[in-house]
């Protein structure tokens, strides 16, 4: 007790003298650094998304980006997140590109987030999902060429981030957009998240903004021409870097692997959803938003997920003769496979990242089109309001769908894993084991 009355007299006294109040212990100081470059091809490139798709690119709408941002907590540990405008992010772009970050700057593989808007009007890469476009050598010989240079460029806007890095205010919220609609039949009638997740970057001072993450869970759909575009998360992220000069706007895709905008096809409805996400995204930082307190945390962890049989070369002969088009290509590249001694994979490595963004958000990322089941099911068990959900991320490897959705079939459950280059569906199960290494990373988290 007196000690407690000298520590009150002494702050009597020093109130009375006019003490500097910089004096006193200094609240937490976080930083941030952001980073911007364009990705569009500079030669028409053959284009993703689209089995049906024959020509390359004819021009663009805008052009698309990679962006980043570096979070860095008091302590000094930094979390980076990049956003591109792209079909997806493959495991051997993603590797490449972390391992060089990694030796660059220090930042380990569980401390960077890759994702993709996962547009449909932009370039093909290189990987498996373009075995869907049948291209010729010519074309093929683009896609290659443009590969790496991608990857430069996202190595650079990481270390663009990391040299931004200076002092600002964190806080979080979460909006509401409702252009998504579920798309299995019956459309519109099965499950969805409207949920917009939203990071806000003020300066130190709190009175300008340099930069915003948000996400949603919708597939980047609403066109399906020949000319680059980064959909409506591109004119998303537009809008708000047009309303807030010099500021960098970072989307992520949610669970969006069954959800569809609807109404679609037509330019100036892509930049309608375009809109009203941005606008989602103001309405939250327009308002009172919780600040980012306490430490960041990361995790990335693998785990395998078993495909529901291995094919035999009895089985792969059948796809060959009696199955469609892309069944038979694939068949005939297993049965080489075979052929040399090789074992076709019974399990793949999929990611599973956890983020503990400070003490109010969980911010889990997962690999391929995931469906939305996932997203409302790991909001209910790790807590709703403060817990983030993003798909396509660190490896879009094919579709992830709920356990409900594996055992009706259909394209996200079944037959979309030709085009992904996958021997067959998956076992059932996966929807358990994905969620429960959530839950188990989560904990560790805290």
């Amino acid at each position: 007790m007196k000690r407690f009355l000298r520590i009150v007299a002494l702050w009597l006294v020093g109130y009375c003298l006019g003490w500097d109040s910089s004096s006193a212990p200094a609240a937490e100081v976080y930083q941030a650094g952001f980073g911007k470059v364009v990705i569009t091809p500079d030669e028409p490139t053959p284009m993703s998304g689209y089995a049906g798709r024959t020509a390359p690119a004819k021009g663009k709408i805008h052009d698309l980006y990679a962006r980043a941002a570096a979070l860095r907590d008091p302590a000094g540990k930094t979390i980076v997140m990049v956003s591109t405008d792209l079909i997806g992010v493959p495991a051997t772009m993603a590797q490449t590109i972390c391992a060089e970050i990694e030796k660059r700057h220090g930042i380990t593989r569980a401390d960077i987030m890759l994702t993709c808007s996962h547009t449909h009007c932009g370039p093909a890469l290189d990987d498996e999902l373009t075995f869907m476009l049948f291209l010729p050598d010519a074309e093929m010989a683009k896609v290659k060429r443009y590969q790496p240079i991608l990857n430069a460029k996202l190595i650079d806007v990481v270390g663009q981030a990391i040299a931004d890095l200076k002092p600002a205010q964190l806080a979080t919220g979460i909006g509401k957009a409702e252009f998504a609609s579920h798309r299995r039949a019956p459309i519109g009638v099965g499950p969805i998240d409207h949920e917009v997740p939203v990071l806000r970057v003020l300066d130190a001072e709190g009175k300008t903004l340099r930069g915003v993450l948000f996400g949603y869970a919708c597939h980047n759909t609403t066109m399906s021409f020949e000319m680059y575009c980064g959909d409506y998360a591109g004119f998303a992220q537009l809008y708000l870097e047009d309303h807030h000069p010099g500021a960098v706007a970072l989307f992520h895709l949610g669970c969006g692997g069954d959800q569809n905008p609807l109404p679609r096809r037509k330019i100036e409805i892509c930049e309608k959803y375009g809109r009203m996400l941005g606008v989602a995204v103001e309405k939250v930082m327009s308002q009172t938003m919780p600040p980012v307190t306490g430490a960041f945390k990361a995790d990335l962890q693998r785990i395998d997920l078993p495909f529901a049989s291995v094919p035999t070369a009895a089985d792969l002969e059948i796809k060959k003769t009696k199955g469609g088009k892309h069944d038979q290509v694939l068949a005939d590249k297993l049965l080489k496979r075979l052929a040399a001694g090789e074992k076709l994979p019974a399990t793949y490595p999929y990611p599973v990242q956890v983020w503990q963004v400070g003490s109010g958000v969980t911010w889990v990322a997962l690999g391929g089109e995931i469906t939305v089941e996932y997203s409302l099911r790991i909001k209910e068990q790790l807590g709703q309001g403060r817990t983030w959900v993003t798909g396509y991320a660190n490896d879009v490897m094919c579709y992830i769908p709920s356990e409900k959705i594996l055992a009706e079939g259909g394209y996200e459950g079944e037959t979309s894993q030709v085009y992904y280059q996958k021997p067959t569906k998956w076992a059932p199960g996966i929807e358990k084991a994905i969620v429960d290494k959530v839950v188990e990373m989560a904990a560790k988290s805290k």
